[in-house]
């Protein structure tokens, strides 16, 4: 049986007119809040630290730099104003010095080797390797990016260009297309033309892809080749090898395709 009770309800304090929030009585007690300092020293410490991550996740670049500056601002802001969260802080800082080194030094690798491009005579010759002209180029066997293996000596009866370069040298990058072209207007029973760079398979892969590049590449350490090949000091340089296996020329920097074409199907020792 229901029975109707009277309760009292508490009083509340409200102005003459105003009608009372039926909220009004409800309290946060049960969502506590951080104090204002916490909450603005964990902000910036998490901020300095995600921009720190970011910025090595990006390396050897310049586009990583401005989250590392700003990472490493918003760490010594915190720092300087001791506020909580310090350890989150100095490993934020951390973070962002080590993006800003690595990305600035790989961007000072990629402007060395742009300068060192444009000072390349562009008919340049190395005078250390052109001794080797007219001897028997020494044989190497390479693996290209599908698991071929590439023997020099078993190449004998067709011309052979051996293109040293990077994926981060503009006139490496310049000279390429010059070789798809020539890949395209020399059948491969007269001429093989083989990239060589020190970089990963995976990075050089991914270029490969990008610039339809239609001849073979391959990842090799110039210390695991002979010489005249392991001397190679400037890129791109490459090595010119006629049908019977002897060095006809090299040539250091970047050529025109005319260039490339004269001495990638040359007859006599030398000609350019």
């Amino acid at each position: 049986m229901c029975h109707n009770e009277h309760f009292e309800q508490p009083q509340t304090d409200v102005a003459p007119g105003e009608a009372q929030s039926p909220n009004a009585n409800l309290t946060t007690a049960g969502t506590p809040k951080l104090p204002v300092g916490l909450e603005v020293g964990l902000g910036l410490a998490v901020a300095a630290f995600v921009l720190g991550v970011v910025s090595l996740s990006i390396p050897f670049g310049i586009i990583g730099v401005p989250p590392a500056v700003v990472g490493f601002i918003l760490a010594l802001v915190h720092l300087i104003r001791r506020l909580p969260s310090r350890a989150i802080a100095v490993w934020g800082l951390v973070l962002c010095i080590g993006g800003f080194g690595v990305n600035v030094s790989g961007a000072g690798v990629r402007v060395l080797g742009w300068v060192w491009g444009l000072y390349q005579d562009r008919g340049g010759r190395d005078s250390r390797l052109q001794e080797y002209i007219g001897t028997a180029a020494p044989d190497i066997t390479v693996t290209d990016l599908g698991g071929n293996k590439i023997t020099l000596s078993e190449l004998k009866g067709k011309r052979v260009v051996l293109d040293f370069w990077a994926t981060w040298c503009p006139p490496c990058k310049e000279e390429i297309p010059h070789f798809i072209k020539l890949r395209e207007t020399t059948g491969s029973d007269e001429l093989v033309i083989i990239g060589i760079s020190s970089e990963s398979p995976e990075q050089i892969k991914a270029f490969a892809e990008e610039h339809k590049i239609n001849y073979p590449l391959a990842a090799v350490s110039q210390a695991d080749l002979p010489v005249p090949f392991s001397s190679v000091q400037s890129i791109p340089t490459t090595f010119f090898i006629d049908k019977e296996g002897i060095l006809e020329n090299v040539l250091v920097g970047y050529h025109s395709f005319e260039e490339l074409q004269a001495n990638a199907l040359a007859d006599t020792v030398g000609q350019e």
